[in-house]
């Protein structure tokens, strides 16, 4: 059977004859003369443990584990150990660059051997070689570095793609496995005297073995049995009749996503099981499920926030195509079960700013919708004060009549004056957060101004029985628009607008903690499925979608009737492991 490496986690390695700094030491040493020596790999790509607790881990695509090129780096104690290439292995110490390409074929298949779901077939690294030895390596697949830099070890902690940028994108970039063992922290695979054999026989039997893992990570949304539309358990009135409002799903993106991930992993050997929530080292098995990742973008608040634009139609977000690497359509229009992206990790946790606003840097699933009935037909639907109403101009005209006593246009007509009360195409709705009354409209609801009709009219409030200008200097004013929209931003109650039946749901991505709050609870790390499954959805979810530069955390609209409304979703994680929780949005 035709093998491919997957794209894991790992460094092996760790051999039993390894003393003191298992993260390198001094390792093997030959100076001078001495008789010739092999060393071979074997490269396995760990994707977790099968054996482990009721957990269940996947393979992976055969995209997801093909291997296009392979790179293998030698140190001395975490510093570049150039070496002499002759062919295609390693013979000497060299003067130049420290890492050697090297072709690497299917290996033996694993059969039901526990974290690891590939094995490529040994390769010879050094081969007659003499002088002396680094005592650590790495393997990169996927990923070429400059074929004239010596890289250090750290060196390799650089943020990279998430599939390599030679032969085809869609191959995926993988590296050592770093993982805890003991107090060091394995950032590569030790050289131990061991491995180092007299003949290439010996070499080929008993070769230093690295794990490997993708530095990406992959999230799929889908759907219990298919469904892509979910009942609400509501109804609205149109056109007099009762009619259940259902949530139609439209696509997918994802909230805060980083492209890029370290080439290796970084982690901090003081982190401990409780502080994260979770059991996040499994050095038995070379690998680990927590990392430090890219940060999120900073800065205040305000500098994230969506800007509207004014009217509504064109103020409310309505693009996807989100695109990284290799995805199976995220559609906006049709949503697609099973439809996935690959992202960077993102391990970033809540905090409150200096203005006390909570910020949310995990990674969500933005899910769009379109709230309708049973067949699919748009429901716009409108909640303003304590009422429900079907259509932008049902609002406008509720809110005309509203205000017909208090607002009026004045005109002449053949010298005598007449003041005619505010008809509902004198206004216009415009999405909460624009422009000069961003501080009192929240973003989630919608408020009215005069639309390019209505500010054509002089504008007169009725007090005590008489037309007094809404503008207190009608010189200063003329048509006393600015003073007419202050009014109406500050007098009329802001409604919740869906404006067309579109809304957004969002959804925390859960990683492996145990909802103690702490921040394993939530987070994206690489070699991880995060598969969420929407069960059922309650709630007519946001007006508002928050883009994908703010970490404001996404909130929803309170229902002026009652509080009911929810989103149930079960999200599964599966790390190529798989972990399952379910979570309740909007709550």
């Amino acid at each position: 059977m035709k093998k491919y490496l997957f794209i894991a986690l790992a460094v092996i390695g760790l051999a039993a004859c390894a003393k003191d700094d298992v993260s390198g030491g001094n390792g093997p040493s030959h100076s001078g003369e001495v008789e010739e020596s092999y060393i071979a790999i074997s490269l396995a790509a760990s994707e977790g443990t099968r054996a482990d607790g009721d957990d269940g881990y996947l393979d992976g695509t055969e995209i997801e584990r093909k291997v296009a090129s392979a790179h293998f780096f030698f140190f001395k104690d975490g510093v570049a150990f150039p070496v002499t290439v002759t062919g295609d292995v390693v013979t000497a110490p060299g003067a130049g660059v420290n890492h050697l390409a090297a072709t690497i074929n299917p290996g033996p298949d694993t059969g039901s051997a526990p974290n690891v779901s590939d094995i490529k077939d040994v390769v010879l690294l050094l081969k007659s070689y003499k002088g002396e030895y680094p005592n650590q390596i790495v393997a990169v697949l996927n990923w070429s570095p400059n074929p004239s830099t010596a890289y250090n070890l750290a060196d390799l902690e650089a943020a990279v793609n998430l599939h390599g940028p030679t032969v085809d994108s869609e191959y995926f970039v993988m590296s050592n496995s770093v993982y805890l063992a003991g107090n060091n922290v394995m950032k590569a695979t030790p050289l131990t005297v061991d491995k180092i054999h007299k003949t290439e026989g010996e070499a080929n039997a008993d070769p230093v073995q690295i794990y490997v893992e993708r530095i990406a990570a992959k999230v799929t949304v889908t759907t219990t049995d298919g469904a892509t539309k979910f009942p609400l358990g509501d109804s609205v009135k149109v056109d007099g009749v009762d009619t259940d409002v259902y949530a139609h799903l439209l696509g997918w993106e994802l909230h805060l996503e980083n492209t890029q991930s370290y080439l290796l992993k970084k982690i901090d050997a003081s982190w401990t099981d409780d502080a994260l929530g979770f059991v996040w080292n499994n050095s038995p098995f070379f690998r680990c499920y927590w990392a430090t990742s890219l940060p999120t973008p900073s800065g205040s608040a305000e500098s994230f926030k969506m800007s509207y634009s004014t009217p509504l139609p064109a103020g409310f977000a309505n693009s996807y195509g989100h695109v990284i690497g290799n995805n199976n359509n995220i559609l906006n229009g049709q949503f697609t079960a099973g439809s996935y992206s690959y992202i960077g990790e993102n391990t970033n946790a809540r905090y409150t700013d200096a203005d006390g606003n909570i910020q949310n840097p995990c990674t969500k699933v933005i899910l769009k919708a379109k709230l309708g009935d049973i067949d699919g037909n748009a429901l716009e639907v409108v909640k303003w004060m304590g009422q429900q109403y079907i259509g932008e101009a049902n609002l406008r005209t509720a809110i005309a009549n509203t205000l017909a006593y208090t607002l009026y246009a004045r005109t002449e007509d053949g010298g005598n004056v007449v003041y005619t009360s505010i008809k509902p195409e004198d206004l216009e709705c415009v999405a909460g957060g624009n422009g000069a009354h961003a501080s009192i409209i929240d973003d989630n609801n919608s408020y009215v101004q005069l639309s390019d009709l209505g500010e054509t009219k002089n504008w007169y409030k009725l007090v005590n029985g008489a037309y007094e200008p809404v503008a207190a200097d009608l010189n200063v004013d003329a048509k006393s628009l600015i003073a007419t929209n202050e009014y109406l931003a500050t007098n009329v109650e802001p409604s919740v607008l869906y404006y067309s039946g579109e809304t957004f749901y969002y959804i925390d991505i859960k990683h492996l903690g145990n909802g103690t709050g702490k921040p394993g609870d939530y987070g994206i790390v690489r070699n991880h499925i995060y598969n969420v499954v929407v069960n059922s959805i309650g709630g007519f979810g946001s007006p508002t979608y928050v883009g994908t530069n703010d970490i404001i955390e996404p909130e929803y609209p309170e229902d002026p009737e009652d509080q009911e409304s929810f989103v149930s979703a079960q999200v599964n994680i599966l790390a190529w492991r798989l972990v399952s929780q379910e979570v309740d949005v909007q709550q």
